[in-house]
């Protein structure tokens, strides 16, 4: 499986009915947050497993453990509850310094306010770690990039998204402008997502998230 049917397979669908339900959000609103937020949590999860052999062990040792896709079993239920302070803090790990400008771009773009677009988030978080737990229980080796690189590239490997994509974020998610030369270009959401968090282009910001919804929004 790869990061589409996280989006808008059977996952998402659910997840999309029972967010637009339980938060009062409009179903399209929801649609288009997840197709947007996604792609960004599991982009800048790979960002954080390339910063560092600590960041990646940490990642690997939470998808083995607390988050190994037994969430996707009982979807339902914890759908149903709700996110707590727990899934927050998954959220704040993901995009660090970056979380409050994920969250007021997305509100932004959608009209809703912070709050809900944080509930939102907090809701998807644990989802995508569990997906990606599923995934590496019945993956037959390779990093963790390795593993995104699948997800994101629909089974192509890391040259779809793993190494590469890190070799992108690192220099925009790390706090520096975005790199014109020796920096592979891999298109796709590796651009988006590279764009998109580079401070440089804030002012593009709405748009590139308007291009990652439309990449899996249909």
């Amino acid at each position: 499986m790869n990061i589409t049917d996280l989006i808008s397979g059977g996952i998402g669908e659910k997840t999309v009915s029972s967010i637009a339900n339980n938060l009062s959000i409009d179903q399209d609103k929801v649609k288009y947050l997840v197709a947007a937020a996604v792609p960004l949590m599991v982009s800048a999860l790979n960002y954080n497993a390339q910063k560092d052999e600590t960041q990646a062990e940490s990642i690997n040792n939470a998808l083995q453990s607390k988050h190994n896709g037994s969430i996707l079993d009982s979807l339902g239920d914890f759908l149903g509850q709700g996110p707590s302070d727990d899934e927050n803090k998954i959220v704040q790990h993901m995009f660090g310094k970056n979380t409050d400008y994920v969250t007021n771009n997305l509100s932004e773009k959608t009209g809703l306010s912070s709050d809900k677009i944080s509930a939102v988030l907090a809701t998807l978080a644990p989802i995508v770690m569990g997906f990606l737990g599923k995934q590496k229980s019945g993956a037959s080796g390779g990093g963790i990039g390795d593993l995104i690189g699948s997800v994101l590239g629909g089974g192509q490997g890391s040259s779809a998204g793993g190494g590469l994509l890190g070799n992108i974020l690192g220099s925009v998610l790390g706090g520096g402008s975005s790199s014109q030369s020796g920096t592979p270009n891999m298109g796709g959401i590796g651009d988006l997502v590279g764009d998109f968090f580079n401070k440089d282009k804030k002012n593009q910001a709405g748009n590139i998230l308007d291009s990652l919804a439309g990449m899996f929004g249909k």
